[in-house]
C-alpha cells in the first residue's frame, strides 16, 4: 500500500489536451474534471489498455459515440479518477489492468471468515492490518463509513491480524483486540488502538482497556501467557498464503484489491464486485469468466 500510494504521486508530464480534443477523442467520457495534462494522460492510457467487457477493443475505441457498451464508460471513470491524482500514464495502465484481472475466479483467494464482522451485505471484504501501520489507521474509519453507512448492506467487514515483526508493540495490541473481542468489544478496542497507535506501552493499552470497561491487568496476563497467539498465528498464515506483503491489504470475496484505499475507490471496487456477481462474470477477450 505504501508503494502504491508513492506511485500515484508521480506527476506526468504528458502534453495537455483540451475539453473540445479530449471530448473528440472520447465522447462518451466524461473528463470534465481533469486538467489538460490530466486528460492527456487519460487518453494516452484509453487508448493503451483494452475494454474489459462487452466492447473488444481499446477503451478509446469503445468510448467513440456510436458504441453502447456500458462497461467502458465505467472503466473511463476509474481510469478518470487515477488520472486526477496526477499518476503516469504507465502507472494508471498498470494498475488499471491488474485491477480487471484479478477478478479472474482462478485468482482469488479462499478467505475463512473467522474474524469480527461489522456491517451486513453479499460482499465480504476481508483486510489485514497491523495496529503500527499509520495506513491501516487512515483506512479504518474510512472502511467502517463504508459498511455501515454509504455501501450499507452490499457489504461486511472482516478483519484479520497481520502484525509485521518490525512493529514491536503490533502483536501484543492484536492479543488486546482479541481479549476485547472475547468481551463483545472489538470493534471498540479496535478503534482505541489505532486511534493511540504511538501509545501501544502496556500501561497504556491497561488504560484502554479500562475505558471499555474491561480488566486491564486481566488483558496482559492472558496475552502474554499465549491464550490469543494461536488466533493470531492462525489469521498470519492466512494473511502469507495469500500473498499479504503489506497492510492494509483487502480481498472483497477473496479478490485482492489493487486500488488505492481511499472512499471514491472503495465504493467503486464494491460496486463493481456486486456488478460482475449480478452477470456471472465479465468477458476478458473472447472469454466469459464466469463466477464460481
Amino acid at each position: 500500500m505504501r508503494l502504491l500510494l508513492a506511485a500515484l504521486i508521480a506527476t506526468s508530464s504528458a502534453s495537455a489536451a483540451t475539453v473540445a480534443e479530449a471530448h473528440k477523442a472520447a465522447p462518451r467520457a466524461d473528463l470534465s474534471q481533469l486538467n489538460d495534462a490530466q486528460r492527456s494522460v487519460f487518453l494516452q492510457v484509453a487508448g493503451d489498455v483494452s475494454n474489459y467487457a462487452g466492447c473488444q477493443d481499446t477503451l478509446l475505441k469503445c468510448l467513440a459515440s456510436n458504441v453502447k457498451d456500458a462497461h467502458a464508460v465505467r472503466m473511463a471513470e476509474l481510469v478518470a479518477k487515477l488520472a486526477s491524482l496526477n499518476a503516469s500514464a504507465q502507472v494508471i495502465t498498470d494498475m488499471v489492468e491488474k485491477y480487471y484481472d484479478a477478478f479472474d475466479p482462478k485468482k482469488r483467494q479462499s478467505m475463512q471468515e473467522d474474524c469480527p464482522k461489522l456491517g451486513q451485505g453479499p460482499i465480504a471484504i476481508v483486510e489485514f492490518s497491523d495496529y503500527q501501520c499509520p495506513h491501516c489507521a487512515h483506512a479504518a474509519p474510512e472502511l467502517e463509513e463504508l459498511v455501515l453507512k454509504v455501501r450499507k448492506g452490499k457489504a461486511h467487514l472482516c478483519a484479520k491480524y497481520f502484525p509485521f515483526p518490525n512493529h514491536p508493540r503490533a502483536r501484543v495490541a492484536s492479543l488486546c483486540a482479541e481479549y476485547a473481542r472475547e468481551h463483545g468489544k472489538f470493534w471498540e478496542m479496535n478503534a482505541s488502538l489505532f486511534a493511540h497507535q504511538d501509545v501501544l506501552e502496556d500501561e497504556a493499552l491497561k488504560g484502554y482497556a479500562r475505558d471499555l470497561g474491561l480488566n486491564g491487568d486481566e488483558m496482559l496476563s492472558q496475552a502474554y501467557a499465549g491464550k490469543f497467539d494461536p488466533i493470531i498465528d492462525k489469521s498470519v498464515r492466512q494473511g502469507t498464503i495469500a500473498g499479504v506483503d503489506s497492510t492494509p491489504t483487502l480481498f472483497l470475496d477473496g479478490r485482492q484489491n489493487t486500488l488505492p484505499v481511499l472512499p471514491w475507490f472503495l465504493q467503486f471496487t464494491v460496486d463493481d464486485e456486486l456488478q460482475w456477481q449480478k452477470e456471472h462474470g465479465w468477458k476478458f477477450g473472447h472469454e466469459s469468466q464466469a463466477r464460481k
